[in-house]
């Protein structure tokens, strides 16, 4: 393999870094060093160079997880920590589905506030659940944020005014924005380097909610939506009603299985991060026996490794407060651009977020009524077709990031390679989109804008957290959140103003952006499919 590297191949080039073993002057036991042929791999020391001793007890907390491998737990986190995707794109997807009859029956159309405010709420989650996580860990934010997502879900369903609509869906995608942040996280930092393509392919989830809600909405808006647009009552208008009630349904689920079967135990690179080292070695032992794994690793190995540089975030002294919040969010944030180098990753990769932000946006949370508008078929207008053709698009696009998770490991595509491809191409669909007129066209070309969108979008996030340093991951994904969001927030705009009946306007807009990824992704420094994330 072209990414496994042994110490006598290795260049002293500075950006071919040598592996922390032969960096370190740290006695670790040669059993935990030979562990298995993936302890050869470079870790990404360069983002985490600012505290040696926190370096080296990542790189035994990898080996560690190397050894480990595979287990039935990391079969089970894909699916549930993957579910957190599924229930992101739910919240998204339903208000898209039920916003013309929501609007019909309490609002009468205009602008669409609701969307709107949703990016508000989007953004607040990330400040609340993302940044946090980096301070009071990733299992509270893991486990709380979903059952908050399906709780305040059902008050949604269930309002009668647009006003209280509003902030019930409001404070439901604040958890499910909270949760997303930290799903990726918590995988990542549990995952043998072996499997960290995994993280790319877990994105297929986004397209299973998507289906999900595509699936429900078909079922029940074409048969309990308002016949008389002109007379919406609530009476006759109660399929946006049941949507939302067995989307929240699904999400509790989802919430119910985190708390009650994964039961999921803080990460050990958070742990040792925070100075916390007896607890993080307890959590790789714990699971090595239940599983019955050899694992080589003491915990004199991660003691002699010294003291991490800055106990400011040892929690247990100074305790939780939104000042505090505050303080270490700006000293994660600051770590983010401790070098040329890694401030470039950073801010290559927020443009990145803004872009799609912008685009992504725009095309999903209008594609029920731009389907219903851009074409001259009377037939693309009916509700039937519009749901349909949504959830066959929603379907195809949950095995963009399965191939996505194959071409990253061709040593010549990587990361970067896999971005730059699904952008180039989902550019090319996108444009030729706008020459739909039938509703085989529409289901065709919606298909193939999912699928390869996805193909850049799932690499992208697992990308994101694979090349920001372990103390400031969550944030750094959290910054990253924020610029998607806010960039998101245009998309109600770009469409208010840039699309009349039948205007392809958007939908250039969102190619053209799409096409410009191409060229920021190769700029960016690093290619995690080379080295083990930190």
């Amino acid at each position: 393999m072209s990414d496994i590297i042994t110490p006598s191949a290795q260049s002293p080039d500075p950006e071919k870094r040598p592996s922390l073993k032969e960096s370190s002057d740290v006695e670790t036991t040669s059993d935990l060093e030979a562990a298995s042929e993936d302890a050869t791999l470079i870790d990404m020391t360069e983002v985490e160079s600012d505290d040696p001793a926190l370096t080296k007890k990542i790189h035994l907390i990898n080996n560690a997880i190397d050894e480990i491998g595979f287990t039935w737990y990391h079969a089970q986190l894909f699916c549930i920590a993957g579910f957190g995707y599924s229930a992101d794109s739910q919240m998204a997807m339903i208000q898209s589905s039920v916003q013309k009859y929501v609007d019909l029956q309490m609002k009468g159309g205009g602008y669409p506030v609701a969307t709107q405010v949703a990016y508000g709420a989007m953004i607040s989650g990330v400040i609340i659940f993302g940044f946090g996580a980096d301070l009071i860990g990733r299992k509270l934010c893991f486990n709380v944020s979903l059952l908050m997502t399906a709780i305040f879900g059902f008050f949604t369903g269930g309002t009668s005014s647009y006003a209280m609509y509003t902030i019930f869906y409001f404070l439901s995608v604040v958890g499910a924005m909270g949760n997303l942040g930290t799903d990726v996280t918590v995988f990542l930092e549990y995952l043998p380097s072996k499997y960290q393509y995994l993280n790319t392919s877990m994105a297929l989830w986004w397209g299973i909610g998507q289906t999900l809600v595509s699936l429900i909405s078909w079922g029940f808006m074409p048969n309990y939506s308002c016949k008389d647009l002109t007379n919406c009552t609530s009476s006759q208008n109660r399929g946006w009603r049941y949507s939302w009630y067995l989307n929240s349904g699904i999400v509790l689920v989802g919430a119910l299985l985190r708390l009650f079967v994964l039961k999921l135990k803080e990460t050990p690179k958070f742990l040792v991060s925070h100075g916390r080292d007896e607890e993080a070695y307890n959590v790789i032992i714990g699971y090595a026996n239940k599983y019955h794994r050899k694992c080589s690793l003491t915990l004199e190995d991660l003691q002699k490794c010294g003291e991490i540089r800055d106990d400011y975030y040892n929690t247990q002294k100074d305790g939780h407060s939104v000042k505090r919040l505050w303080e270490t969010t700006w000293i994660n944030i600051k770590l983010l651009f401790k070098s040329k180098r890694v401030a470039r990753s950073t801010i290559l990769l927020m443009l990145s977020w803004t872009l799609i932000g912008i685009s992504y946006s725009t095309f999903y949370n209008f594609l029920y009524i731009y389907i219903a508008e851009h074409g001259s078929s009377k037939a693309l207008s009916s509700t039937y077709v519009t749901y349909r053709n949504g959830t066959i698009a929603n379907f195809v696009g949950i095995f963009g990031p399965v191939l996505a998770g194959f071409l990253i490991q061709i040593p010549r595509v990587g990361r970067k390679g896999t971005m730059i491809i699904g952008a180039l191409i989902s550019m090319a669909v996108l444009f030729a989109y706008t020459t739909c007129r039938t509703p085989a066209a529409d289901a065709g070309f919606g298909a193939a804008t999912y699928f390869f969108i996805n193909i850049y979008y799932s690499c992208l996030y697992a990308y994101s957290p694979e090349v920001f340093p372990t103390r400031s991951r969550t944030t750094g994904v959290g910054l990253c959140m924020i610029c998607v969001r806010v960039a998101g927030a245009m998309s109600p705009i770009i469409y208010w103003f840039g699309s009349e009946s039948g205007s392809s306007v958007p939908i250039w807009v969102c190619g053209a952006l799409i096409g410009c990824l191409s060229i920021v992704t190769a700029f960016m420094p690093f290619e995690p499919s080379k080295q083990r994330a930190v």
